[in-house]
């Protein structure tokens, strides 16, 4: 019997994102071969799990993504992604940004932030890779609205626990060399369906 639905969002499309530091690799693409490894991880743990992606070249738009969650009663739906500096980071510090962030909906704070904090901490010791942090972020006129698309339409049509997670950069050369390696990408599967298993 199935411990409930899980919904998985390989952030982008295929060639969403290049790698600056190695050609030829894309965040799109990366994510979907992390999202298929923790699905073959989670389906182990007799959870049910939905990929917002059916292949890698596949793009829904943003509503798509989180809607699939509430639509389907799922437990929590996590959004894959790795992470770029933003435009005011000065170019000398560009590579050398790292670490894993998770983003967490507002609509339930209380227990988002204790499974954002517990995924956010295997994402850093799975990678060895620094820690920073779990966050809300809102609309600056609508305090009490989740920024994030995919979030803010997953808590929306039901699922409050929607999430966010930026494993490392893909900018930068040591978080790069951990996520275009398949071992390494089974490995945080592995360890990301451990904390679910347990969360849920």
């Amino acid at each position: 019997m199935s411990r409930g639905i899980i919904v998985l969002d390989p952030g982008h499309g295929q060639f969403g994102n290049p790698y600056p530091v190695l050609p030829g690799y894309y965040e799109g693409t990366q994510n979907f071969h992390l999202a298929c490894y923790l699905k073959e991880e989670l389906e182990k743990r007799d959870f049910t799990v939905l990929m917002t992606r059916q292949s890698v070249e596949d793009d829904p738009s943003l509503a798509e993504r989180g809607c699939m969650a509430g639509d389907n009663h799922a437990l929590i739906f996590l959004s894959l992604h790795s992470n770029a500096p933003g435009s005011a980071t000065p170019p000398e510090r560009y590579n050398k940004c790292r670490g894993s962030v998770t983003y967490y909906s507002m609509t339930d704070e209380k227990r988002n932030a204790r499974i954002a904090r517990a995924l956010n901490d295997c994402v850093v010791k799975t990678m060895d890779t620094e820690d920073r942090g779990i966050k809300t972020r809102s609309y600056p006129d609508q305090p009490k609205v989740d920024y994030y698309g995919v979030i803010r339409n997953s808590a929306q049509s039901g699922c409050r626990q929607a999430f966010i997670i930026e494993h490392g950069f893909h900018t930068n050369p040591e978080d790069v060399a951990f996520l275009s390696n398949e071992d390494c990408l089974k490995k945080l599967a592995a360890a990301e369906a451990d904390v679910l298993d347990k969360l849920f």
